[in-house]
């Protein structure tokens, strides 16, 4: 198989891909197992270099090993790392893009703090695709100053997703329960909705401390018109 062949992905990834809207010094797939997404990316010569990032060893081998076989080094620059997120030595060069995707809340926000503190004062952005705690994902953010650059709802084999494209050098507010990815005409959209609000209830009802804020801003998300099942939910505005 070739560079030429195209790099096939799933919905997920495939949105993750479109989500780009700029070329950066490096990429770096993080978690990246397969190695996909970072060889989409290479593929469309979205980075000057592409470094593949995951502890798994086996599965890093497999990659290197495919990675040479598709991407001759006299036309793509990339590189295999076997190493946990956290334990990276970054070079300080502007324009770097790291993807965390893959992963829990807890276990992606560990990797938000660790770049933050291993590269404080220089700027990044981050494209996020945590598997759950999404609320908690985007406070981290906040607090390290990051600002919103696009962000979108995926429904891939009956499971939600959120992507978070950021950037410490943008200046569009985050919000924690999310904001322009909501469409209020979309079934999915009301039903990710439903399920998240309803998520966090029975979080709240344990432990109400800690949760009945992240009911409230949920609650607070939308407005139920009707209880006919044909009747739309309304976006209430980013809070």
């Amino acid at each position: 198989m070739n560079s030429q062949t195209a790099v096939k992905l799933g919905r997920r990834l495939r949105q993750l891909d479109t989500m780009l809207e700029q070329q950066y010094s490096i990429i770096w797939d993080c978690c990246c197992d397969h190695g996909l997404l970072g060889m989409s990316l290479l593929q469309r010569k979205f980075a000057e270099k592409v470094v593949f990032v995951d502890i798994l060893s086996p599965q890093m081998a497999l990659l290197e090993q495919d990675l040479q076989e598709r991407f001759s080094a006299d036309d793509f620059n990339w590189q295999v790392i076997c190493q946990d997120v956290k334990d990276l030595d970054v070079p300080e060069v502007e324009s770097q893009l790291f993807i965390i995707a893959g992963v829990g809340g807890n276990k992606t926000i560990q990797f938000i703090e660790s770049l933050c503190a291993a590269m404080p004062g220089l700027p990044f952005d981050l494209l996020l695709c945590s598997v759950h705690g999404n609320y908690a994902v985007r406070k981290a953010l906040i607090e390290h100053g990051f600002g919103l650059k696009q962000e979108q709802i995926i429904l891939e084999n009956n499971r939600f997703y959120e992507a978070i494209y950021v950037s410490q050098n943008s200046t569009q507010p985050i919000v924690a329960t999310g904001s322009s990815m909501w469409d209020e005409l979309d079934s999915d959209h009301q039903k990710y909705w439903q399920k998240t609000l309803a998520h966090y209830r029975k979080k709240a009802s344990a432990d109400p401390a800690k949760f009945a804020v992240v009911v409230e801003d949920y609650e607070g998300l939308f407005t139920i018109g009707s209880p006919q099942p044909n009747v739309s939910i309304g976006l209430r505005g980013s809070r």
